[in-house]
């Protein structure tokens, strides 16, 4: 049974848009679904054939999808954050789903190069869900604290997924293989969800805190790393070669500023220029 939205109200009863953007969020959770993928042709995938490079960063994006199939902790899992019950219940899909993209990704991998004779590397197991201690004290702190601690959650989230949905989406307009091209714009259908709830969430709570709108701008252009780069996880490097690979480009470079520029819109984050600092950044 869906769950019922909270109505749209005027801005002076809505102070930073909460209910507005609640209700969008509770509509996003409602309409989740599945992963469509019985209708494809999984036997014609090693017909076609693929550039390195696209294998790549589908190895990439395959690794880093199923690095979220852990447990949350530390700031993942705030109290603050965990007490929201429509951040709690997305993030329960969020990571269904991107276990569902992982699955989806090595399949395509596997029929892939098993077909080619082509060596793809095994999918490896996500770290250990550690947390250094300093996370953990903060981690029970609730308060203003807490509340700028899941606004970065929120903010750090829609950075990642918008990044990663227009990556999914540059790479089924150059593959050049229809499975993996459909394949790859459902995914990026998934991402943009979640980048849009992560998004909803952020623009509030950052509305409604200026310590969060102080902050959090400062913290992104000194410290913002993509998900899935760490110890444990992958490295610089291996984000550099994938991230290098769609910079490039007029299409690439369309990408990146239209990402900035949708980012810089939050309150805030005048200014910021993240993804394109990023890709100036690769050698």
């Amino acid at each position: 049974m869906a769950v019922r939205t909270r109505p749209d109200v005027d801005s002076a009863r809505d102070p930073g848009g909460r209910a507005r953007n609640d209700a969008r969020c509770q509509r996003i959770l409602d309409t989740a679904a599945p992963l469509v993928l019985d209708d494809l042709d999984w036997e014609a995938v090693p017909r076609t054939a693929v550039a390195p490079e696209v294998v790549d960063c589908l190895v990439y994006m395959r690794d880093v999808e199923g690095f979220t199939d852990r447990d949350l902790v530390g700031f993942t899992a705030h109290r603050s954050t965990l007490a929201d019950p429509l951040i709690r219940r997305f993030l329960g899909i969020w990571r269904s789903e991107e276990a569902g993209h992982t699955q989806a990704l090595d399949r395509f991998l596997t029929g892939y190069a098993a077909g080619r004779d082509v060596t793809v590397p095994s999918r490896p197991a996500p770290p250990a869900a550690t947390v250094p201690f300093a996370e953990r004290v903060m981690a029970r702190i609730g308060g203003p604290v807490g509340t700028v601690v899941t606004t970065a959650h929120m903010t750090w989230g829609a950075a990642n997924e918008l990044l990663t949905l227009n990556g999914y989406r540059l790479l089924a307009d150059r593959c050049g293989h229809p499975t993996l091209a459909t394949l790859l714009r459902r995914i990026a259908a998934q991402e943009a969800r979640h980048y849009t709830f992560y998004l909803l969430q952020a623009q509030w709570r950052l509305a409604t805190s200026r310590t969060a709108r102080t902050v959090l701008p400062r913290i992104l252009r000194g410290a913002w790393t993509p998900v899935g780069v760490g110890d444990g996880y992958k490295s610089p490097a291996e984000f550099g070669h994938v991230l290098r690979f769609l910079a490039q480009g007029d299409d690439g470079r369309r990408a990146f500023t239209r990402m900035d520029a949708r980012f810089a819109a939050l309150p805030g984050f005048d200014g910021l220029r993240i993804y394109r600092e990023a890709a100036a950044s690769v050698p």
